[in-house]
């Protein structure tokens, strides 16, 4: 098995180092906006363009500040803690009276994948993540931040149609178990629990997300693979890591309840899912697409470091190679130097791909806020991961 070398940790280094550079430009510093992170490009679901206009995207919020903290005092930026801060203090600006959070906005307009206004699971989820964990790690808890995060859970428990099926956006088919969207709705769920002001508010969060992981677990198949939904064929790689973060995210933060015969219940389907996305990982570090994967994360670059800080948290050397392999051809084959980003897209330039049955062509895109600072968090991770067992 490849070793962590001093090269694949500077390579690390450079790659966080240039995307905190750029999520620092990013972040807006005056105005409506203030706190938030403007991203030239944005990513526009069903047309799959990223020149449809730029966004606030409330999603980044989550993911970026979270990286700032984690890497407070060992940037060159010595303001981090404080642009995490101001993240937080907008974000819950941007939360409606029913808690819930919208999708993504565009050129500063909601998203309209089905309806006028739309919800999310995941948006909602992946703030509460960020912003848990920074209060974990000692950033100043604020009264606005907490009433957030209590309103997030109601919001979590008013979208849930069969148990454990939480709706990912408004407009879905209500019988449709997307397993990310619960999976982050169990992380919502019992962060909200943490801080519930009532017993009552405590139980039914707690319930709920129970519901939602176990709803989850049912689901993943017998080749370790957490698809993305419960309809037949909706495979997906890149799923699969993504829903084995929220769990690894709950197991790490302390936050389902400390009785071991629930912690085994979700140790035994992560080490699944991990075997699963470690033999999609080829020898070069690119993803073997073709065989699993269905959905519109395939062939995006963030997903690498996603896939990487799954593999990387296990201990076995087969994940820790599969973790450097992915994080050797980023940096190969998709990073520029002069840009410090990770290009979002992993086929050459020029080619074309055919994703969600759409027609896209690989083009020189870097400035796509939410995807960066999703690369960003995961390769903080990986890093600390991959070195401490090295």
């Amino acid at each position: 098995m490849p070793e962590f070398t001093r090269d694949d940790c500077d390579a690390l280094d450079e790659m966080i180092d240039g995307l905190i550079d750029y999520l620092v430009r990013a972040q807006v510093d005056r105005g409506e906006f203030a706190g938030s992170f403007w991203s030239e490009l944005a990513y526009h679901i069903p047309l799959l363009d990223y020149r449809a206009g730029g966004s606030h995207h409330n999603r980044t919020v989550g993911s970026a500040a979270l990286a700032f903290v984690k890497c407070a005092g060992s940037s060159q930026h010595p303001d981090l803690v404080e642009r995490a801060g101001r993240a937080f203090d907008w974000v819950v600006t941007r939360q409606h009276d029913d808690g819930g959070l919208f999708e993504i906005t565009n050129s500063d307009r909601p998203s309209q994948f089905h309806l006028d206004y739309e919800r999310s699971s995941i948006s909602l989820g992946i703030v509460t993540h960020g912003m848990c964990v920074c209060m974990q790690r000692g950033l100043p808890t604020k009264d606005a931040w907490v009433r957030f995060l209590r309103r997030a859970a109601r919001w979590q428990l008013t979208v849930e149609t069969d148990p454990g099926n939480f709706l990912h956006t408004e407009g879905y088919p209500e019988d449709k178990l997307i397993l990310n969207a619960s999976a982050h709705a169990a992380e919502t769920l019992l962060v909200g629990m943490a801080v519930a002001e009532n017993r009552r508010d405590r139980i039914n969060s707690m319930k709920g997300a129970m519901r939602a992981v176990e709803a989850v677990i049912a689901l993943q198949r017998d080749t370790g693979m957490f698809p993305y939904s419960n309809y037949e064929g909706d495979n997906s790689v890149s799923y699969t890591a993504t829903v084995a973060w929220v769990l690894q995210n709950l197991l790490d933060q302390g936050l389902l309840p400390a009785t071991r015969e629930l912690r085994e219940e979700v140790v035994e389907p992560i080490e699944r899912a991990a075997r699963f996305v470690a033999e999609q990982v080829t020898d070069d570090g690119s993803i073997e697409w073709a065989t699993w994967e269905n959905h519109g994360q395939k062939y995006h670059t963030w997903v690498y470091g996603l896939m990487a800080r799954v593999l990387a948290w296990h201990e076995g050397p087969e994940y820790r190679s599969a973790a450097m392999r992915l994080i050797r051809f980023v940096r190969r084959e998709l990073f520029s130097e002069e840009r410090g980003l990770p290009r979002l897209y992993d086929f050459p330039v020029g080619e074309e791909r055919t994703i969600c049955g759409r027609a896209v062509r690989a083009e020189g895109f870097y400035e796509c806020a939410y995807h960066q600072a999703d690369m960003l968090d995961c390769l903080i991770d990986t890093r600390e991961l991959l070195a401490a067992r090295s």
